[in-house]
């Protein structure tokens, strides 16, 4: 299947710093990004079929990466440009264990102009993997086009994912977050969020009923990330953790990325529509193998500095399957 990601693609400036006579020097190195735009480049880069549907700006920017999501082999047939919107600026800091702050420069930005008119048949026409995050439910017009768009793919027997990946600054209303994602992730199938953003979200003491009410609206599967502690998963039947690879940390911006992709890669070349995903997340031992191929795509990630420049591919994973295995 296709994992096809809708959403932002934007670049991530990321900070550099080092020492000199004068004190400490502080610089911005250009990387491509977007939750979305980093999900689709990492099943590409391990030998997937994936696409990003989404506007670009008319700008350096947006030609940039348009021109290097081609190149890394992501299909551009849903990727458009916006006549009058630019291309979204994240200016991303590290502290000394490579946790990210973020600024981000979004006024009219062009990943938010889609409309009605963009929602061509050719996306609905076969099954697909559908990998959105809570930014493409963050304002109005945002929220009309991709509850059209959900209700489409689900039509045509489309498998749905939702990344939460909070990023407040995205929200014309920051205060309707939680609703409305909670709202939206009751009528997807897959769920990933990290175990941070639900206690942001919903507090502490709500974190497992809120798991728990999306599995009752009829979520197969939940995933949460919880930095280099175990994952947790959660579905109709059962629930575990698994336990993430060590390794060194110096930049996490794609690490949750990277583990999405990882996990929709091994996931679209298992199934073929909905129904069969249904009965794939009841197998134990299909989540299990799947969450140790993604926990290995996000422990690479986090050992490399950018976003789509710290995306494994198979090999690398392979690789260092091999290595730990002969430890």
């Amino acid at each position: 299947m296709q994992v096809l990601c809708m959403g932002e693609a934007l670049i991530d400036m990321l900070s550099t710093k080092e020492q000199n006579a004068t004190g400490t020097t502080e610089s911005f190195k250009k990387f491509a990004g977007g939750a979305p735009a980093n999900v689709a480049v990492a099943v590409a880069k391990l030998g997937g079929d994936s696409g990003l549907f989404g506007k670009l700006g008319k700008d350096q920017f947006g030609e940039y990466l348009y021109r290097t999501l081609a190149e890394l082999g992501v299909s551009t047939r849903f990727t458009g440009f916006s006549a009058q919107g630019k291309t979204a600026l994240a200016f991303v800091g590290l502290d000394a264990s490579g946790e990210r702050s973020f600024d981000f420069y979004i006024d009219n930005a062009a990943h938010t102009d889609l409309s009605q008119a963009d929602l061509e048949p050719a996306l609905f026409a076969e099954p697909r993997i559908i990998s959105f995050c809570s930014g493409s439910v963050s304002t109005p017009e945002l929220r009309k086009v991709t509850e059209k768009a959900l209700s489409q793919f689900r039509d045509a027997g489309s498998i749905l994912c939702l990344d939460i990946n909070l990023r407040p600054a995205f929200w014309d209303d920051a205060a309707m977050a939680p609703t409305l994602i909670s709202e939206t992730a009751a009528k997807v199938d897959i769920i990933k969020a990290s175990h941070e953003e639900l206690v942001e979200l919903y507090g502490q003491a709500n974190v497992e009923a809120s798991i728990q009410s999306w599995l009752d609206s009829g979520v197969a599967l939940i995933l949460v990330t919880d930095g280099a502690n175990p994952v947790a998963f959660y579905t109709r039947d059962t629930n575990g953790t698994y336990p993430t690879p060590k390794t060194q940390v110096v930049d996490t911006t794609a690490a949750g990325d990277a583990f999405v992709g990882g996990f929709l890669f091994t996931l679209a070349g298992e199934v073929q529509d909905k129904a069969s995903f249904i009965h794939w997340a009841a197998n134990f031992e299909n989540i299990l193998a799947s969450l140790r191929f993604a926990t290995q795509c996000g422990a690479f990630a986090v050992s490399r500095y950018g976003a789509f420049d710290a995306l494994a591919d198979k090999q690398q994973i392979e690789a260092l399957s091999t290595k730990k295995a002969g430890q």
